[in-house]
């Protein structure tokens, strides 16, 4: 069994994905630049979505349920 003390064995053990890292490391700085504009322009589209979603009139939003 790995020592407990270890960092990457506490972190594992909290449940952080290692995996998930280590593939990121692999990537360029630039592809990982790419990657986070691309999470971050999903975010801002979602946020867009919601304000709109709740900027429509009251009787609007109760037809469309």
């Amino acid at each position: 069994m790995a020592d407990p003390t270890q960092p990457f064995d506490i972190a594992a053990q909290a449940g952080i994905d290692l995996g998930l890292i280590a593939d990121n490391l692999r990537l360029s700085y630039e592809e990982r630049v790419l990657q986070h504009q691309d999470a971050l322009n999903l975010a801002l589209a979602i946020e867009q979505a919601g304000r709109k979603l709740r900027e429509r009139p009251a009787t609007t939003a109760a037809a469309a349920e």
